[in-house]
């Protein structure tokens, strides 16, 4: 009996803490929690909001329509963590833990355009059925109801999700063998049951650099990923035959070296990185002027 009272009184004072924090959080409306949009200089994204002191943040996804926002932070003393903010009434809440990741560590959220999946890494066992690697989560999938967020579901193996509007979903196959670590994935009933290898003008960089955290554009047309642990962005082009062009390297065209997991805003207007503990964002434009002639 006593330890029930411990636990709910814990509770309860959580959820004082999350009150006082809501009624803190400064009014903020429209679109991006109403941060002015960048120009073709990165900027830090949401600072003091999203992107704060004393903890590092990464991979940041907006739902389609871009009334949520979820992302993962981390900090010295503190594991992996899901934080979600979302509009209501007009006005965006403030960073709140998200309920289906709680227990383990957790992180690389990412919405299906059809904004009703939700995949994420997680340190939650997997099934008996499939153990992966030791040391390393699966991608787990919840669905959303009337009631919000379902209780996850195990996918497959894997790390990073980025999908295209017409559902395409490509991941960092951490199994991979030869051909590299970058795949499109086919899905069925939420499961992973297939994982074709990208090829075309990454090929250079194979068994040179780890490539990880591919980003595709929400109509297809080109793909960012990075090497060296999740830095050194590039960017291929969907050429007019379906392959992939040219890997570009974007550190000679004004992105720090340490910039990587790259994400596109569901518009397709912003670019999202992350980089020094912070996400950061830019206008498009600035991938876009690197477009072949001769690309889709």
């Amino acid at each position: 009996m006593k330890r029930a009272n411990i636990i709910i009184g814990t509770l309860f004072l959580t959820g004082l803490n999350l009150v006082s924090q809501q009624d803190d959080f400064p009014k903020l409306t429209g679109s991006y929690f109403g941060q002015k949009p960048p120009g073709m200089t990165p900027e830090i994204f949401a600072p003091g909001i999203v992107s704060i002191p004393n903890s590092a943040e990464y991979s940041g996804t907006f739902s389609p329509d871009g009334s949520e926002y979820y992302f993962y932070r981390v900090s010295k003393n503190e594991p992996e963590k899901i934080f979600f903010s979302k509009l209501e009434d007009g006005k965006w809440t403030g960073p709140a833990l998200a309920a289906f990741a709680e227990g383990y560590p957790a992180y690389e959220p990412a919405i299906l355009f059809d904004n009703k999946k939700l995949y994420f890494a997680w340190e939650h066992p997997n099934p008996a059925e499939e153990k992966g690697i030791p040391g390393i989560p699966g991608m787990w999938l919840t669905t959303r109801t009337k009631n919000g967020w379902s209780m996850p579901k195990y996918a497959g193996r894997g790390m990073w999700i980025s999908s295209s509007r017409d559902g395409q979903i490509y991941i960092t196959d951490l199994l991979w063998q030869s051909g590299g670590p970058l795949a499109k994935v086919t899905v069925k009933d939420g499961r992973f049951t297939g994982y074709k290898k990208l090829s075309g003008g990454m090929d250079a960089l194979r068994n040179k650099q780890d490539m990880a955290h591919p980003c595709i554009d929400p109509d297809g047309n080109f793909l960012l990923f990075d090497v060296n642990g999740g830095s050194y962005l590039y960017v291929c082009f969907r050429m007019p035959d379906g392959t992939w062009g040219e890997a570009i390297d974007l550190t000679r065209h004004g992105f720090d070296q340490e910039a990587g997991g790259a994400y596109v805003s569901p518009n397709g207007k912003y670019l999202f990185f992350h980089l020094k503990g912070d996400i950061w964002w830019v206008d498009i434009k600035v991938i876009e002027k690197l477009k072949p002639k001769e690309s889709k």
